[in-house]
């Protein structure tokens, strides 16, 4: 009873393509997938759906009462028409409520003459109203018959019946449920009953619950019974959710459903079923294997995916993987690798090998013996004679040579015995376990195409520089050179390259970061008889300072709340009681998922991958402890699903240290002593600080430098300066007073020309010199000259001076400065015109030196005298007045 949308024509189907089913006209899709993918030449999944009858959804009939009434008296006035002689009577019944009867049932009687009826009375008619709440249960949505007769409104003879109108009855009480919630929209007919006739209701329900009558959520009480049903909140089911490459199966058998089935997106599942979750050939599984619906919702964190399946590298027997590649080694789909064999066998394949989907591609790597092929006329060789059949194919290193008292790494791991062959590109570090030679005691070696570079050392040579430190037995020294380990000496760090240590010295190792390195050697070396006991400790980066390759070890990243951590000396974490610690072990999520292993059972900690904001939940794997106490102490290992692993000893203990003695003076940004506590320290009284600054709680418990001191400071005098040519004057010895410099004439000051006193009581360095300072010479400026000849020094003065009928535009002086650069550019020379005088009892309007060219001066003389000459003159383009200067004389009128 089934279809596919590739209709029968369509034979085959390439890989990757998707086919949908479909069912035959009156039939619909009940369970199964609702369509598959040809993967491999093999459809996914391989249960086909099953197709069922389908059932027509009920339809309500929406007129109105008033159209359904007319709707009946217009069939009974048609079949009383069809009758002979209109003697007739049609009896019209209900359709039956059994599901046999699929047509409405009528029988009708002769009414003439000598025939009798005795199915119905003649003068029955229909009861209306009856046949409209009928009409509502009907299947079909069609009018059913009623029984009777009944007479058209408005005929001969006919009247409507008249009485009182009928009240249905109530409703049923619907439940009160606290996650349900009623809202009465509109009232039914008897106010004293809740659930009238006629009552509209609202039902809403709480989160994780449904309305069985849709989303609309209202009903209507009619006639006793509820429209379109009883209403109620019920548990909402879940949808299975889409995955690629995903497969939805169920997990036990209820209800007549069997376990093991394929679920397809349209299956419901109901509330507190168990879905089991795989995938398909070639994938693995990216999250929880089991989902259970909870209220409609599934109850994971996140949802489950499939990602590509990684492939394992199996062992070559007499070949070697390249490029550092080894047997075990996980490479994730798509990677690929090359391999070589050893001579006189020939590879399964000469293409790279590619991981596609969990399986190596085109073949398993192996090597099989060369059995050689024979050419006629040829020499009696391999190939051939002139065939090179290792044309192309590096050579690999036979093993190195060992160094007595030294340990063999092969790219970062330890050297086993078993091994003889190491392809090209292998690197091998030497460490030598102890010598007189101090730090200088590791070098490498690197195969390429069948021999070994790289100078080779000798942990029993002895380095010329340290013979006579070698032979005196009471001191040891000690060189900081090995990078990422930091050492500790009475709980400081070590950060000078050479030291030298008395005999019986201490020191303590530990890498830089814990979670992102790991330690080989001792962490604890002791100076006995000029040598350092113990092995020599090296760091080496994890995964994450490797690119997050799957051949190194994990690396732990670590965040705290509501506490502080820190690392010991020793290497260990101490977390601080109450806190709450992260700790993200990275590792490519779609090469599987890490575990962690605890060394106590004291309680189950909660890890999965991280889903807070900012944090890569495709790279780390978190385990937190939350409030974190004694009984949390212990070591916790991140292991890889290659196997790899790093482990973390966490010691969880309240760490204080001392009190803070009292000081006259001294000032504390706080008083806590917690581990990790920073305390700012100032004197308060106007003194120096003798000491540090700011000191920090130390994981050991002690402050991180002694607590200081406020002693009052001062500055020495600066009497006798180095330069003869350099004047100081102090204003202030105290610290923060300064002292200001000069120089003498010709000098000018090269540095600071002020410094500062500072706590240490001395002055801020570097003091300034004065150095001989000349300008060159300025110029002299057109139409003028200059006053003053000869070398020009810091501080001399140039006067500039224009001639005749000019005027000065600019500084008439310049000095030269320290810096070597004039005050100010040279002035200008411009025409102009002279002071013209003043007229003998009368007044003028400016009185200047010199006037610019088109300048005006109006002349007025005293009251009772008049004016012989112009009253205005003008300063024209050849420096001359453009009259003469007027005269005031008596009136003669006077």
């Amino acid at each position: 009873m089934g279809l596919y949308d590739y209709r029968p024509y369509v034979r085959k189907v390439t890989n990757n393509k998707q086919i949908m089913y479909d069912c035959n006209r009156g039939y619909v899709l009940s369970d199964g997938p609702p369509g598959a993918t040809c993967v491999g030449g093999r459809w996914s999944p391989k249960q086909l759906p099953r197709c069922v009858p389908g059932q027509h959804p009920r339809l309500r009939w929406s007129r109105s009462v008033r159209s359904k009434r007319a709707a009946l008296l217009h069939q009974w006035l048609r079949v009383r028409r069809a009758m002979p002689g209109g003697q007739s009577t049609t009896v019209m019944r209900k359709t039956a409520p059994s599901p046999k009867n699929n047509e409405n049932a009528a029988s009708a009687g002769s009414r003439g003459r000598g025939g009798t009826n005795t199915n119905a009375k003649a003068d029955d008619v229909p009861d209306v109203d009856a046949e409209v709440d009928e009409i509502e249960k009907t299947p079909d949505g069609s009018p059913p018959a009623g029984e009777g007769r009944k007479k058209p409104k408005g005929s001969k003879g006919g009247k409507k019946k008249t009485g009182p109108r009928k009240v249905g009855k109530p409703c049923d009480t619907l439940a009160q449920e606290i996650y349900t919630k009623v809202e009465i929209v509109k009232p039914g007919r008897d106010p004293n009953i809740t659930y009238s006739h006629g009552v509209v209701v609202k039902v809403s329900c709480q989160q994780g619950y449904g309305v069985n009558i849709g989303e609309n959520g209202t009903a209507r009480c009619a006639r006793g019974k509820w429209k379109p049903d009883k209403p109620h909140c019920r548990i909402l089911p879940c949808f299975v959710p889409h995955s690629e490459h995903g497969i939805f199966t169920r997990s036990t058998t209820e209800n007549g459903r069997t376990a093991g089935t394929v679920l397809n997106e349209t299956t419901e599942i109901s509330h507190n079923e168990v879905v089991e979750f795989s995938c398909t050939a070639g994938y693995n599984v990216q999250g929880p294997g089991n989902l259970k619906c909870w209220h409609g919702q599934w109850a994971v964190s996140s949802l489950p995916d499939c990602t590509p399946a990684p492939c394992e590298l199996p062992h070559i027997s007499h070949g070697q993987y390249l490029l550092g590649y080894r047997a075990g080694l996980t490479i994730g789909n798509g990677s690929s690798v090359m391999f070589q064999c050893d001579v006189e066998y020939k590879p399964s394949t000469v293409a790279p090998v590619e991981c596609v989907l969990g399986e190596l591609r085109p073949h398993t790597p192996s090597c099989r013996k060369d059995g050689g092929e024979y050419i006629t006329g040829g020499d009696i060789t391999k190939a051939g004679g002139d065939v090179d059949y290792l044309s192309g194919l590096r050579g690999s290193c036979g093993p190195p040579a060992r160094v007595q008292g030294s340990l063999i790494f092969k790219n970062g791991e330890p050297l086993t015995e078993t091994e003889r062959s190491f392809p090209d590109g292998t690197e091998v570090t030497f460490n030598c376990i102890a010598s007189i030679m101090g730090e200088k005691t590791s070098w490498r070696i690197v195969c390429e195409d069948g021999s070994w570079l790289g100078r080779s050392l000798n942990c029993d040579m002895e380095d010329p520089q340290d013979s006579s430190a070698a032979k005196d037995n009471s001191t040891c020294i000690f060189r900081n050179t090995e990078p990422n380990v930091v050492t500790f000496y009475r709980d400081q760090p070590i950060k000078e390259d050479v030291v030298e240590f008395m005999s019986g010295t201490v020191l303590l190792f530990r890498c830089a970061d814990i979670g992102k390195y790991a330690m080989i050697g001792s962490s604890r070396r002791r100076c006995s008889q000029g040598e350092w006991d113990g092995q020599r400790p090296v760091c080496f980066g994890l995964n994450q300072e490797n690119d997050y390759a799957l051949e190194k070890p994990p690396t732990i990243l670590f965040r705290h709340q509501l506490g502080p951590i820190a690392q010991s000396n020793e290497g260990t974490l101490i977390v601080y009681p109450g806190s709450i610690l992260h700790m993200e072990c990275l590792w490519i999520r779609r090469f599987g998922t890490p575990k962690w292993v605890v060394s106590h059972n004291y309680r189950k900690y909660p890890e999965g991958w991280s889903s807070d904001p900012g944090r890569d939940s495709q790279l780390e794997y978190r385990l937190s402890i939350f409030h974190a106490s004694r009984d949390d102490s212990g070591t916790f290992t991140c292991i890889t699903p290659t196997r790899h692993t790093h482990s973390v000893e966490i010691q969880v203990k309240a760490v204080h240290c001392p009190e803070f003695p009292a000081r006259r003076g001294l000032k504390l940004s706080t008083q806590n002593t917690k581990m990790n506590t920073r305390v700012m320290l100032t004197c308060a009284n106007g003194n120096s600080l003798i000491g540090a600054p700011e000191i920090v709680c130390l994981p050991s418990g002690n402050w991180s430098a002694p607590v200081p001191v406020c002693e009052s400071m001062e500055c020495p005098d600066l009497g006798n300066l180095p330069d003869t040519n350099l004047r100081s004057t102090i204003l202030s010895r105290e610290v923060g007073g300064q002292v200001m410099f000069s120089c003498t004439q010709g000098f000018g000051l090269i540095g600071p020309a002020h410094s500062t006193c500072l706590p240490a009581g001395e002055w801020a360095a570097p003091l300034p010199q004065c150095k001989e300072v000349q300008c060159d010479k300025p110029g002299v400026p057109e139409n003028g000259y200059i006053q003053g000849q000869g070398v020009y020094k810091a501080g001399d003065l140039v006067q500039f001076n224009c001639n005749p009928d000019h005027m000065m535009e600019g500084q008439p002086i310049i000095a030269c400065q320290e810096n070597g650069r004039w005050s100010g550019i040279v002035p200008r020379c411009v025409q102009a015109c002279a002071y013209p005088g003043t007229a003998i009892s009368g007044r003028m309007s400016s009185v200047k030196f010199y006037y610019q060219i088109n300048e005006t001066v109006t002349f007025t003389c005293d009251d009772g005298l008049i004016m012989q000459g112009a009253s205005m003159l003008k300063c024209q383009h050849n420096g001359k007045w453009s009259n003469a200067v007027p005269t005031c004389v008596t009136s003669p009128l006077s």
